[in-house]
Protein backbone atom coordinates (compact mmCIF):
# COMPACT_ATOMS: atom_id res chain seq x y z
CA UNK A 1 0.00 0.00 0.00
CA UNK A 2 2.79 2.43 0.91
CA UNK A 3 4.53 1.63 -2.38
CA UNK A 4 1.40 2.65 -4.27
CA UNK A 5 1.14 5.87 -2.24
CA UNK A 6 4.82 6.61 -2.96
CA UNK A 7 4.21 6.20 -6.69
CA UNK A 8 1.09 8.40 -6.61
CA UNK A 9 2.90 11.06 -4.61
CA UNK A 10 5.80 10.99 -7.06
CA UNK A 11 3.47 11.30 -10.05
CA UNK A 12 1.83 14.30 -8.38
CA UNK A 13 5.23 15.89 -7.84
CA UNK A 14 6.03 15.28 -11.51
CA UNK A 15 2.81 17.05 -12.49
CA UNK A 16 3.73 19.99 -10.26
CA UNK A 17 7.21 20.18 -11.80
CA UNK A 18 5.67 20.47 -15.25
CA UNK A 19 3.48 23.33 -14.00
CA UNK A 20 6.57 25.14 -12.72
CA UNK A 21 8.43 24.69 -16.00
CA UNK A 22 5.49 25.85 -18.11
CA UNK A 23 4.80 28.92 -15.95
CA UNK A 24 8.32 29.96 -14.98
CA UNK A 25 9.04 33.51 -16.22
CA UNK A 26 5.58 33.50 -17.86
CA UNK A 27 2.90 33.41 -15.16
CA UNK A 28 2.59 33.06 -11.36
CA UNK A 29 3.39 29.48 -10.43
CA UNK A 30 1.03 29.12 -7.47
CA UNK A 31 -1.79 31.36 -8.72
CA UNK A 32 -4.33 30.88 -11.46
CA UNK A 33 -5.92 27.72 -12.80
CA UNK A 34 -4.32 25.50 -15.39
CA UNK A 35 -5.70 25.97 -18.89
CA UNK A 36 -5.64 24.07 -22.14
CA UNK A 37 -3.00 25.70 -24.32
CA UNK A 38 -5.13 25.12 -27.42
CA UNK A 39 -8.62 26.33 -26.47
CA UNK A 40 -7.86 28.26 -23.26
CA UNK A 41 -10.52 26.43 -21.26
CA UNK A 42 -9.80 26.26 -17.53
CA UNK A 43 -9.13 22.67 -16.48
CA UNK A 44 -11.13 21.17 -13.63
CA UNK A 45 -9.52 19.18 -10.79
CA UNK A 46 -10.70 15.91 -12.36
CA UNK A 47 -8.82 16.89 -15.54
CA UNK A 48 -5.56 17.15 -13.59
CA UNK A 49 -5.32 13.82 -11.78
CA UNK A 50 -1.75 12.61 -12.46
CA UNK A 51 -1.63 9.85 -15.07
CA UNK A 52 -5.27 8.80 -14.67
CA UNK A 53 -6.70 11.90 -16.36
CA UNK A 54 -4.32 11.40 -19.26
CA UNK A 55 -5.26 7.74 -19.63
CA UNK A 56 -9.03 8.26 -19.33
CA UNK A 57 -8.99 11.22 -21.73
CA UNK A 58 -6.60 9.39 -24.09
CA UNK A 59 -4.14 12.26 -23.96
CA UNK A 60 -6.62 14.83 -25.26
CA UNK A 61 -8.31 17.94 -23.91
CA UNK A 62 -11.80 17.15 -22.65
CA UNK A 63 -13.17 20.30 -24.28
CA UNK A 64 -11.44 20.81 -27.66
CA UNK A 65 -10.02 17.29 -28.13
CA UNK A 66 -6.54 18.59 -28.98
CA UNK A 67 -3.71 16.17 -28.16
CA UNK A 68 -1.40 16.85 -25.22
CA UNK A 69 1.35 14.54 -26.37
CA UNK A 70 2.82 11.72 -24.32
CA UNK A 71 5.48 13.76 -22.50
CA UNK A 72 3.22 14.59 -19.52
CA UNK A 73 2.43 10.92 -18.90
CA UNK A 74 6.10 9.97 -19.30
CA UNK A 75 7.33 12.60 -16.84
CA UNK A 76 4.70 11.71 -14.23
CA UNK A 77 5.63 8.03 -14.62
CA UNK A 78 9.34 8.77 -14.17
CA UNK A 79 8.66 10.75 -11.00
CA UNK A 80 6.36 8.01 -9.74
CA UNK A 81 9.07 5.38 -10.20
CA UNK A 82 11.67 7.72 -8.66
CA UNK A 83 9.66 8.14 -5.47
CA UNK A 84 8.89 4.42 -5.39
CA UNK A 85 12.64 3.77 -5.43
CA UNK A 86 13.15 6.47 -2.82
CA UNK A 87 10.67 4.74 -0.54
CA UNK A 88 12.32 1.32 -0.89
CA UNK A 89 15.99 2.35 -0.87
CA UNK A 90 16.03 5.36 1.46
CA UNK A 91 12.90 5.78 3.57
CA UNK A 92 12.24 2.18 4.61
CA UNK A 93 15.59 1.88 6.37
CA UNK A 94 15.16 4.93 8.61
CA UNK A 95 14.96 4.24 12.36
CA UNK A 96 12.05 6.60 13.14
CA UNK A 97 9.05 8.13 11.40
CA UNK A 98 10.54 11.58 12.00
CA UNK A 99 13.72 10.65 10.13
CA UNK A 100 11.71 9.16 7.26
CA UNK A 101 9.59 12.32 7.04
CA UNK A 102 12.66 14.57 7.14
CA UNK A 103 14.34 12.67 4.31
CA UNK A 104 11.10 12.64 2.33
CA UNK A 105 10.88 16.43 2.55
CA UNK A 106 14.56 16.81 1.65
CA UNK A 107 14.43 14.52 -1.38
CA UNK A 108 11.12 15.94 -2.55
CA UNK A 109 12.68 19.40 -2.68
CA UNK A 110 15.80 18.02 -4.36
CA UNK A 111 13.85 16.07 -7.00
CA UNK A 112 11.64 19.08 -7.76
CA UNK A 113 14.73 21.21 -8.31
CA UNK A 114 16.45 18.54 -10.42
CA UNK A 115 13.30 17.99 -12.46
CA UNK A 116 12.77 21.69 -13.15
CA UNK A 117 16.40 22.16 -14.21
CA UNK A 118 16.32 19.13 -16.51
CA UNK A 119 13.01 19.98 -18.19
CA UNK A 120 13.79 23.69 -18.49
CA UNK A 121 17.17 22.91 -20.02
CA UNK A 122 15.46 20.62 -22.55
CA UNK A 123 12.98 23.35 -23.47
CA UNK A 124 15.19 26.44 -23.35
CA UNK A 125 18.85 25.29 -23.10
CA UNK A 126 19.09 27.28 -19.90
CA UNK A 127 19.16 26.54 -16.16
CA UNK A 128 16.97 28.90 -14.08
CA UNK A 129 19.27 30.68 -11.61
CA UNK A 130 16.99 30.39 -8.52
CA UNK A 131 16.79 26.63 -8.98
CA UNK A 132 20.54 26.36 -9.52
CA UNK A 133 21.09 28.14 -6.19
CA UNK A 134 18.48 25.91 -4.52
CA UNK A 135 20.31 22.86 -5.89
CA UNK A 136 23.60 24.05 -4.40
CA UNK A 137 21.98 24.69 -1.02
CA UNK A 138 20.39 21.24 -0.94
CA UNK A 139 23.51 19.38 -2.06
CA UNK A 140 25.67 21.25 0.42
CA UNK A 141 23.35 20.23 3.24
CA UNK A 142 24.36 16.66 2.39
CA UNK A 143 27.97 17.81 2.08
CA UNK A 144 27.86 19.21 5.61
CA UNK A 145 26.53 15.93 7.01
CA UNK A 146 29.18 13.89 5.18
CA UNK A 147 32.03 16.14 6.33
CA UNK A 148 30.86 16.03 9.95
CA UNK A 149 30.95 12.22 9.79
CA UNK A 150 34.25 12.02 7.91
CA UNK A 151 36.21 15.31 7.81
CA UNK A 152 39.11 14.06 5.67
CA UNK A 153 40.62 16.39 3.06
CA UNK A 154 39.32 14.04 0.34
CA UNK A 155 35.76 14.77 1.40
CA UNK A 156 36.35 18.49 1.85
CA UNK A 157 37.71 18.89 -1.69
CA UNK A 158 35.21 16.51 -3.37
CA UNK A 159 33.15 19.29 -5.03
CA UNK A 160 36.28 20.77 -6.63
CA UNK A 161 37.67 17.40 -7.73
CA UNK A 162 34.44 16.32 -9.43
CA UNK A 163 33.87 19.66 -11.18
CA UNK A 164 37.51 20.08 -12.24
CA UNK A 165 37.38 18.07 -15.52
CA UNK A 166 34.46 20.11 -16.84
CA UNK A 167 36.01 23.34 -15.59
CA UNK A 168 39.13 22.48 -17.61
CA UNK A 169 37.01 21.84 -20.72
CA UNK A 170 35.22 25.14 -20.18
CA UNK A 171 38.51 27.04 -20.04
CA UNK A 172 40.09 25.20 -22.98
CA UNK A 173 37.07 25.77 -25.23
CA UNK A 174 36.50 29.30 -23.87
CA UNK A 175 32.97 28.37 -22.86
CA UNK A 176 31.99 26.86 -26.20
CA UNK A 177 32.29 23.21 -25.15
CA UNK A 178 29.65 23.40 -22.39
CA UNK A 179 27.79 25.87 -20.22
CA UNK A 180 29.13 27.06 -16.88
CA UNK A 181 25.89 25.87 -15.29
CA UNK A 182 26.96 22.28 -15.99
CA UNK A 183 30.15 22.90 -13.99
CA UNK A 184 28.12 24.19 -11.06
CA UNK A 185 25.92 21.09 -11.27
CA UNK A 186 28.96 18.84 -10.97
CA UNK A 187 30.22 20.97 -8.08
CA UNK A 188 26.96 20.04 -6.35
CA UNK A 189 27.33 16.40 -7.42
CA UNK A 190 30.71 16.26 -5.69
CA UNK A 191 29.23 17.90 -2.61
CA UNK A 192 26.36 15.42 -2.45
CA UNK A 193 28.14 12.17 -3.29
CA UNK A 194 31.84 12.68 -2.63
CA UNK A 195 34.67 11.86 -5.02
CA UNK A 196 34.12 8.21 -5.97
CA UNK A 197 30.37 8.38 -6.55
CA UNK A 198 30.66 11.91 -7.94
CA UNK A 199 32.95 10.67 -10.69
CA UNK A 200 30.49 7.84 -11.33
CA UNK A 201 27.81 10.47 -12.01
CA UNK A 202 30.22 12.26 -14.34
CA UNK A 203 31.08 9.11 -16.31
CA UNK A 204 27.49 7.85 -16.61
CA UNK A 205 26.19 11.28 -17.69
CA UNK A 206 28.91 11.61 -20.35
CA UNK A 207 28.24 8.11 -21.65
CA UNK A 208 24.50 8.73 -21.71
CA UNK A 209 24.92 12.05 -23.51
CA UNK A 210 27.34 10.55 -26.02
CA UNK A 211 25.10 7.58 -26.82
CA UNK A 212 22.07 9.81 -27.24
CA UNK A 213 24.10 12.19 -29.39
CA UNK A 214 25.12 9.37 -31.71
CA UNK A 215 21.55 8.09 -31.89
CA UNK A 216 20.23 11.57 -32.62
CA UNK A 217 22.85 12.29 -35.26
CA UNK A 218 22.71 9.02 -37.17
CA UNK A 219 19.30 7.63 -36.29
CA UNK A 220 16.99 10.64 -36.05
CA UNK A 221 18.40 13.77 -37.63
CA UNK A 222 18.10 13.81 -41.41
CA UNK A 223 20.37 16.77 -42.12
CA UNK A 224 23.75 15.65 -40.76
CA UNK A 225 25.39 18.97 -41.64
CA UNK A 226 23.25 20.94 -39.16
CA UNK A 227 24.58 20.99 -35.61
CA UNK A 228 22.21 21.43 -32.68
CA UNK A 229 23.22 22.10 -29.09
CA UNK A 230 22.17 19.15 -26.94
CA UNK A 231 20.94 19.80 -23.39
CA UNK A 232 23.21 18.03 -20.93
CA UNK A 233 21.36 18.60 -17.65
CA UNK A 234 18.89 15.70 -18.22
CA UNK A 235 21.80 13.28 -18.49
CA UNK A 236 23.37 14.64 -15.28
CA UNK A 237 20.05 14.18 -13.48
CA UNK A 238 19.66 10.67 -14.91
CA UNK A 239 23.17 9.73 -13.73
CA UNK A 240 22.49 11.36 -10.34
CA UNK A 241 19.47 9.11 -9.79
CA UNK A 242 21.26 5.97 -11.03
CA UNK A 243 24.12 6.47 -8.57
CA UNK A 244 21.75 7.43 -5.74
CA UNK A 245 19.68 4.26 -6.03
CA UNK A 246 22.39 1.76 -7.04
CA UNK A 247 25.19 3.08 -4.78
CA UNK A 248 27.61 2.52 -7.67
CA UNK A 249 30.94 4.38 -7.74
CA UNK A 250 33.79 4.92 -10.18
CA UNK A 251 35.73 1.93 -8.80
CA UNK A 252 32.84 -0.51 -9.33
CA UNK A 253 32.34 0.92 -12.84
CA UNK A 254 36.03 0.35 -13.62
CA UNK A 255 35.79 -3.22 -12.30
CA UNK A 256 32.94 -3.93 -14.75
CA UNK A 257 35.34 -3.34 -17.65
CA UNK A 258 38.47 -4.87 -16.15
Amino acid sequence: MLSILAFIFGASVGSFVQVIVSRLHVAPIMKGRSKCLSCGEALRPYDLIPMLSYIFLKGKCRYCKSSYGVSALLIESIFGVTFLLLYHFVLVGQPTLLMSTTWLVYYTLLFVVLGVMALYDMAHSYIPFPFLISYLLLTFLMFGMRVMESPEIWNLLAPIFVALPFLAIWFLTKGRGLGFGDIILFFGVGAFFGVLQGFAVLVISVWGGALFGLYYKYGVKKNKSVTTAMPFVPFIVMAFLIVLFTDINIVSIAMLFS
